[in-house]
């Protein structure tokens, strides 16, 4: 059986059709393979791209062009689709400018790739992570052991793509998850470890995106807990500071929650500004996490958690890059196993998410009375 874990929505062409890629893990070593599922109203389809061993993880660009992938044997794989007109272009200094074609989902094949090894012997990765294609091609990836590298991507003669390390940190603990932060006016990662400490980290050669260093953490007033997921809520204007959504658990108490942090600029600190309360219906630490890219008729954004059997549709309203005013929940998305991820289409009207049965599952919500309604699309 093939499990789908993780899910990226993208839109194809300019259509109000969702776009669904699900990465087949193939834990399932034997098969190796890397699958991605396009699912749409009108049709499902297939794509597969091998791989030299097990992925277990995956990251795309904000564009939907260029993709990372992580495998359990500590190599990871790059792939754009640079090789038409719509293709974006990558320059050696890693800061090539978003073009016009970027602000769409690329059609093209996925025909450039590279790969290179990220870790000693077979330490796998657990997580990867590919910043805006403003910011170039750079690549995070944490490991297994806690440690955490930083690549960049460039482009060598006839068109051959090139992995070159630009360097490596100890994460302390073990990183269950990491993402870059978009449109913030610079280049910083967040990784949420299992010391329950959420860990930034930025290059000290910001021109070159070199010599990477921890230059900021958040952790909880309550002890024992660990970080399990994170998700970055895109800011309106560049260089304002994004929020950023936590999974916190503790496993001891049995206590599970997800909170929102906010860059106090002032005080040079990340706080807590919204959170939610115990939740005895999903008992469990939160897998995933993803905000809507937009607003809702009620002026809100959304934010879907993967905890358990369930995924948790939390509505956030009076958002600003300072604070939440207010954090409830409006759905809550059933499965008959574990969910491995979720997350949004590009209008923020349709969750996608995947389970351990192997069924990848559209979701929306009833317009008349808000209760949301499940479509399987593939299995």
């Amino acid at each position: 059986m093939i499990h789908l874990i993780f899910i990226t929505i993208a839109f194809t062409n300019d259509t109000m059709y969702p776009s669904m890629s699900s990465l087949s893990r193939a834990v399932l070593a034997r098969s190796r393979v890397f699958v991605v599922v396009f699912a749409s109203r009108r049709q499902s389809s297939t794509r597969v791209m091998p791989t030299d061993a097990a992925p277990t993880c995956v990251a795309y660009d904000d564009t939907r062009t260029a993709c990372i992938i992580g495998t359990a044997t500590g190599e990871l794989v790059f792939r754009d689709r640079a090789s038409s007109s719509r293709a974006p272009s990558i320059d050696t200094s890693g800061t090539s400018p978003r073009s016009k074609s970027q602000s769409h989902v690329s059609t093209a094949p996925w025909t450039r790739e590279t790969s290179t090894r990220a870790t000693d012997g077979d330490v796998g990765i657990v997580d990867v992570a590919l910043c805006d294609a403003e910011c170039g091609r750079r690549v995070a990836a944490c490991a297994e052991n806690g440690e955490i590298s930083f690549w960049d991507v460039e482009t060598r003669a006839r068109d051959a793509l090139v992995a070159l390390v630009a360097g490596r940190v100890d994460g302390g603990a073990r990183a269950r998850q990491i993402a870059f932060a978009p449109r913030c006016g610079s280049l910083l990662l967040a990784a949420a470890c299992d010391d329950g400490v959420v860990r930034f980290y930025e290059p000290r050669e910001r021109c070159s995106g070199t010599a990477w260093e921890a230059s900021d953490a958040f952790e909880s007033a309550r002890p024992g807990g660990r970080a399990t997921a994170l998700a970055w809520r895109r800011a309106s204007e560049s260089g304002q500071w994004p929020l950023l959504a936590v999974g916190m658990s503790w496993p001891r108490d049995g206590r599970h929650t997800v909170c929102v942090l906010a860059r106090d600029a002032r005080a040079r600190r990340w706080r807590v500004v919204a959170e939610t309360e115990h939740d005895a219906d999903a008992d469990a630490e939160t897998k995933r996490l993803a905000w809507s890219a937009t607003t809702t008729t009620r002026g809100a954004i959304n934010l879907v958690a993967a905890r358990g059997s369930t995924c948790v549709v939390y509505e956030c309203t009076g958002l600003t890059t300072s604070g939440v005013g207010s954090m409830k929940t409006i759905g809550r998305l059933r499965h008959p196993g574990v969910v491995m991820s979720c997350d949004w289409n590009a209008s923020g009207s349709v969750v996608a998410t995947t389970c351990e049965d192997g069924v990848v599952r559209l979701w929306s919500a009833n317009l008349k009375d808000g209760t949301w309604c499940e479509h399987a699309v593939a299995e």
